[in-house]
């Protein structure tokens, strides 16, 4: 229990925040304590309000700090392969670890195993895309990335880094090793192999510069944030360089992370409108030609696949599906809600012939074999927050049907759409 004594001496260091949980609640008020157990806050009611940490989806900090006046676009970046992204000053590495002197951080020594990249030159925007498609391969062999002397973009060679020392990058290639001068190299990209080792984390801390790192048992205290990272070590931050601490890692599933149980496609148009065209004979699979109305995930299945998109706001994750489909997971009694945002995407929203009224979607939602959502969605309506139910429930089915006599705008988009974990069930 925490005294009204303790509360006022806590006044001069509790930081304003948002609390989100798992059952769609958000809460604001001052963080008067926060540790492995629980998150408490000063509100406006009498009493401190006390959130378990088992039922909070993110800690928000409502102030702040701008990013640190040492400009990210200055600093190196340590990439690892849960996800988090370390900015440095300096770096080095042996083949065991990574050490880094980091401006937020302080000192790290990061297992080498779990380091996907290293970006050893000032970012540059130019070349960023392209660092990017480099992290986004199935590599079995270290890349050395370099700049072109030309300054017309990346290129590289593939072998295995030995170590980063401060002056020379050894690196072996066709079993002979070449002392790469450090100045010419713009990042290592390591293999893909055995990158998950000893990783552990429950939580994602957001630094103000939108980087993060994963980690577990965080704990606030006179304003700072003390927490072990993924790779064991223990680190501590001013809780004004933290704009939020992401717990919902293991708690939450997004649908477009899962294999369905199955997925049934009926034809691509309304009965009334069938006729023998191209699609025809794939129609009922969206295999080969009609491959372009199958379900998507995280992007528009058509036009270079952009980004799921609702009335200008684009979302990364998210299902769009296109009638008439059924589409089975098998959750097997382990959640205890969905949650989503239904719309017809941006792409084909307008695309509406002038006189006629708004062409319409039908969504429908089954737990077990039973409806319990049904909702017709025209293509320009405003997009719907939907929230679901699902205790007990073993088969989530979404079926998406002609709204009327027409397929005219019917991709439809589940945004955000996340199953929260029942963590009463083992």
């Amino acid at each position: 229990m925490i005294t009204a004594v303790k509360i006022l001496a806590l006044t001069f260091s509790l930081i304003d925040a948002r609390v989100s949980t798992l059952d769609g609640k958000s809460i604001e008020g001052s963080v008067v304590k926060l540790d492995a157990d629980q998150v408490v806050l000063k509100t406006t009611a009498e009493q401190p309000v006390s959130v378990p940490i088992r039922n909070v989806i993110e800690v928000s900090f409502l102030h702040a700090a701008a990013p640190s006046s040492e400009s990210a676009a200055d600093l190196l970046e340590i990439g690892l392969a849960d996800g988090s992204e370390v900015s440095a000053s300096k770096v080095t590495a042996s083949s065991a670890a990574i050490t880094a002197e980091s401006t937020l951080l302080g000192d790290l020594k990061i297992p080498r195993q779990i380091v996907r990249s290293i970006r050893l030159q000032p970012t540059k925007d130019e070349l960023a895309a392209e660092w990017s498609s480099y992290l986004q391969r199935d590599n079995d062999r270290d890349l050395l990335v370099v700049a072109k002397r030309d300054g017309s973009g990346l290129d590289f060679l593939s072998g295995i880094v030995s170590s980063i020392g401060e002056e020379a990058v050894p690196f072996i290639r066709d079993g002979d090793e070449i002392p790469a001068p450090r100045e010419r190299i713009y990042g290592v990209v390591f293999a893909k192999a055995d990158q998950t080792a000893g990783q552990a984390g429950e939580l994602a801390i957001r630094f103000a510069g939108e980087r993060s790192v994963t980690g577990t048992a965080a704990m606030l205290e006179s304003g700072v944030v003390t927490f072990q990272a993924s790779w064991g070590q223990k680190l501590s931050i001013a809780a004004e360089q933290i704009s939020s601490m992401d717990f919902s890692g293991g708690r939450i599933h997004y649908l477009s992370d899962l294999e369905p149980h199955s997925e049934r496609y009926y034809g691509l148009e309304p009965v009334l409108q069938q006729a023998d065209n191209l699609f025809s004979a794939d129609a009922d699979t969206r295999t080969g030609l009609s491959g372009l109305w199958r379900m998507s995930r995280d992007c528009f299945p058509n036009n270079g696949k952009p980004r799921l998109t609702l009335r200008g706001q684009e979302y990364a994750k998210g299902l769009c599906i296109f009638p008439k489909a059924q589409v089975e997971y098998a959750l097997d009694g382990r959640y205890t809600r969905l949650s989503a945002i239904v719309g017809v995407d941006d792409e084909v929203a307008f695309n509406q012939q002038k006189g006629q009224p708004p062409t319409t979607v039908e969504l429908r939602i089954e737990a077990d074999g039973e409806e319990v959502f049904r909702q017709l969605i025209a293509a320009p309506d405003e997009p719907m927050p939907i929230g679901l139910k699902l205790t007990g429930v073993n088969t989530l089915s979404l079926i998406v049907d002609f709204g009327d006599g027409s397929s005219t705008c019917d991709y439809l988009d589940l945004v955000n759409a996340r199953l929260i974990v029942d963590t009463s069930v083992k």
